[in-house]
C-alpha cells in the first residue's frame, strides 16, 4: 500500500460484484462531499479447498487472479473518475483476506470503512456478509454497511441513531450529531422499551387498583426514559460541539424492530456494535447485526473506541 493520502481518508472495499459498486459510488460521493481522499481495496486472497474424497481443487493461477484484482481497482478508479471528479483516489491490491485488508487500513487514519453487504455469487455472498461483519465489529473506525439497491422513495436525508444508555450507544450518538453537521441534517434518537405486561383483572377485586398502579409506573418510566435521552443528546451535544436538530421518540418494541421501522426512510442509520444486554463477544451485537441485516439504507456500525 502506497502512503496515504491523509488523515480522514474514506476505504471502500471492492470486488467487482455490483453490490461493491453501490459501495463504492457511496464512498466517492462521501469522499467528494467531504473533501476527502479515497483508498480502494481489493484483498487478493484465495482459501484453500479440497474437493470430494480429497481431490484437490483447481484454482485460478495467481498471476491471473492478481490480474483481475488490477482489473477491478482500475474500472473502479475510473468509476470514481466519472461520477466524483476530483476526488483523490489511490488502490491497494492487498495480499489479503478482504476482511483482513480493509481492518488494517481502518488503521491508518480512516474516518469510515465502506463494504457492501454481498459480493459474487452464493458462496462469495457468504464471505462477503462475514466480511461486513468482521469489520464493522473490529475496525478503528465507523463502518458503513451498503445494503443491496432496490426500489424505493427517496430517503427523507434524517440520521435516525440508536440510544441505549451503553457507551456504544454514545459513541452511536456522537457520530450521529456529527453527521447532521456534515450533511445539515435532522437526527431522530431513537430509544426502545419493553411494556410490562398488564396485571390479570378478571375476578380480582383488587385488580383495578392494581391496573391503575401498573399505567401509573408505565408513564413514569416513560418520562424517565425521555428524560435519558435528551440527557445523552446534551452529552453528546458538549462533547462533539454540535447543535443539531434531535427529535427523540421513545417507542415500545424490541429494539431492531423498532430501529428497522424508524430508519425506512432515513439517509443514515446509527447503531453501536453492542448495547446493554449483549455479551462483550467477539462477534457483532444482536441488534446492530439485525438492522445491518435488514435495513433497505446505509447502517453505520460505531465502536465506543472508534468514535
Amino acid at each position: 500500500m502506497t502512503d496515504r493520502i491523509s488523515n480522514g481518508q474514506i476505504v471502500v472495499g471492492v470486488d467487482g460484484s455490483s453490490d461493491s459498486g453501490v459501495a463504492l459510488d457511496w464512498a466517492a460521493a462521501e469522499a467528494h462531499a467531504r473533501a476527502a481522499g479515497l483508498l480502494i481495496v481489493y484483498g487478493l486472497h484465495v482459501p484453500l479447498t479440497v474437493g470430494p474424497y480429497g481431490t484437490p481443487s483447481i484454482m485460478p493461477a495467481m498471476e491471473d487472479l492478481r490480474r483481475y484484482g488490477e482489473d477491478v481497482l482500475a474500472d473502479a478508479t475510473r468509476r470514481v473518475a466519472g461520477q466524483a471528479p476530483g476526488v483523490e483516489v489511490e488502490t491497494w491490491l492487498a495480499a489479503h483476506p478482504p476482511a483482513e485488508a480493509l481492518l488494517q487500513a481502518s488503521r491508518d487514519g480512516a474516518s469510515l470503512v465502506v463494504v457492501g453487504t454481498r459480493g459474487l455469487g452464493t458462496a462469495a455472498a457468504i464471505a462477503m456478509g462475514s466480511v461486513s461483519n468482521q469489520v464493522a465489529t473490529h475496525a478503528a473506525c465507523p463502518t458503513i454497511v451498503i445494503p443491496e439497491p432496490e426500489q424505493a422513495p427517496p430517503d427523507d436525508g434524517s440520521i435516525v441513531v440508536g440510544v441505549d444508555g451503553s457507551e456504544h450507544g454514545s459513541a452511536a450518538l456522537r457520530f450521529a450529531l456529527r453527521e447532521a453537521s456534515l450533511r445539515s441534517a435532522k437526527v431522530v434518537a431513537v430509544h426502545a422499551y419493553r411494556a410490562p405486561a398488564p396485571p390479570f383483572t378478571f375476578f380480582n377485586p383488587a385488580g383495578t387498583d392494581a391496573a391503575a398502579e401498573a399505567e401509573r409506573q408505565h408513564a413514569q418510566s416513560l418520562v424517565r426514559a425521555e428524560a435519558s435521552v435528551d440527557q445523552a443528546v446534551a452529552t453528546a451535544a458538549s462533547e462533539t460541539g454540535v447543535e443539531a436538530d434531535v427529535t427523540v421518540r421513545i417507542t415500545e418494541g424490541r429494539p431492531a424492530d423498532v430501529l428497522i421501522d424508524q430508519s425506512r426512510d432515513a439517509a443514515l442509520t446509527v447503531v453501536g456494535t453492542r448495547g446493554h444486554g449483549e455479551l462483550r463477544a467477539v462477534v457483532l451485537g444482536s441488534v446492530s447485526h439485525a438492522v445491518v441485516s435488514h435495513a433497505r439504507r446505509p447502517v453505520a456500525v460505531v465502536r465506543a473506541d472508534a468514535a
